[in-house]
């Protein structure tokens, strides 16, 4: 499977945290999990994740510097792991969303919002514009 979907920060001045806190929660949250430190040198993600849940699909989560984390997942990992992000931020003001690979939706990541809200608050930029809605974000 390739990337499928992503959460980002909107704007450049927000970062999300660093690879080794990345590494040290997803060990927590997946016991058993195998990951990797990326060598900025040679790749632009910095750390990854490959998680073999009993029963279902296995998935990796990459780390990309201070502002992304790709999942490649099913719907359900996804927004499993979307909601998850968001956890490890609670910060109000850091805005987060979960987007797919070709940035025609998004849900926004609000502190405290569960896989199912990540699913049910998907909004389709087919229908919404996010450069015209949040022109902010876009400058």
């Amino acid at each position: 499977m390739g990337v499928g979907f992503m959460v980002i920060t909107v704007t450049s001045d927000q970062h999300m945290l660093d690879a080794e806190a990345f590494l040290r929660h997803a060990r927590q949250k997946w016991p058993g999990c195998r990951t990797f430190e990326d060598d900025p040198a040679e790749r632009i993600s910095d750390a990854e994740v490959n998680v073999s849940p009993v029963g279902a699909p296995s998935f990796t989560v990459i780390h990309f510097p201070n502002d992304m984390i790709s999942v490649d997942g099913n719907l359900d990992q996804s927004a499993a792991v979307a909601a998850w992000v968001r956890s490890l931020h609670p910060d109000p003001d850091l805005v987060l969303w979960y987007v797919d690979e070709g940035f025609t939706g998004h849900a926004v990541l609000f502190p405290g919002i569960t896989a199912e809200q990540v699913a049910s608050g998907w909004v389709d930029h087919g229908e919404h514009d996010p450069f015209e809605e949040y022109p902010d974000y876009f400058r």
